[in-house]
């Protein structure tokens, strides 16, 4: 099974803690992401350095500002956002990503590097487009299997194949019809 650094998304779209929350909005629309990783100036680490404090993303715009009429000038990220930021190492497994996610209730978890520097994020879209991958491979697997049975294989006796019937009732209704006409052509 991969590990999160190899499906996680390495281009992170970052936005400061005091912008406003239309800032967000507009840099999620101009960037087609679902979230902004929040960050703020930390004189502790040095010159020009910034930490993580949070991520924001279109669902808390709608449920917490939109739906409730703040004035998205008025409102900064850092205000808005909730929360402790969720990491996972790049070695960890997608199974392990997903028992945090579960664990802390968040649909998106930043992906740290090895000393503990931002290296991306993994949403649920990545962790289901890994699994679709590897589950469509299984599948092929099986496929490929039956097919390489049935040419080592030879039938017992006959081709083994006996006609089965389905009841007209048991199909779904628009197909009754044209199975009933096909029956009588």
């Amino acid at each position: 099974m991969n590990t999160v650094g190899t499906i996680c998304q390495r281009s992170v779209v970052t936005i400061d803690s005091d912008c406003c929350i239309q800032e967000a909005a507009q840099q999620m629309r101009e960037h087609h992401v679902g979230a902004l990783v929040v960050i703020a100036d930390e004189r502790s680490l040095g010159a020009n350095a910034s930490r993580v404090c949070g991520v924001i993303t279109d669902r808390d715009l709608t449920l917490e500002a939109l739906a409730r009429g703040l004035d998205p000038q008025a409102i900064t990220v850092g205000a808005l956002i909730s929360g402790k930021a969720v990491a996972v190492p790049e070695q960890a497994s997608v199974s392990e990503a997903i028992a945090v996610m579960r664990q802390e209730g968040v649909r998106r978890v930043l992906v740290t590097g090895a000393q503990r520097q931002l290296s991306g994020i993994l949403s649920l879209d990545d962790v289901m487009g890994a699994l679709a991958e590897e589950l469509g491979d299984l599948a092929e697997s099986m496929r490929r299997g039956l097919a390489r049975e049935s040419l080592t294989r030879r039938p017992l006796e006959g081709d083994g194949a006996v006609p089965v019937q389905v009841p007209l009732e048991a199909l779904a209704r628009p197909w009754r019809a044209v199975a009933a006409m096909t029956a009588g052509a």
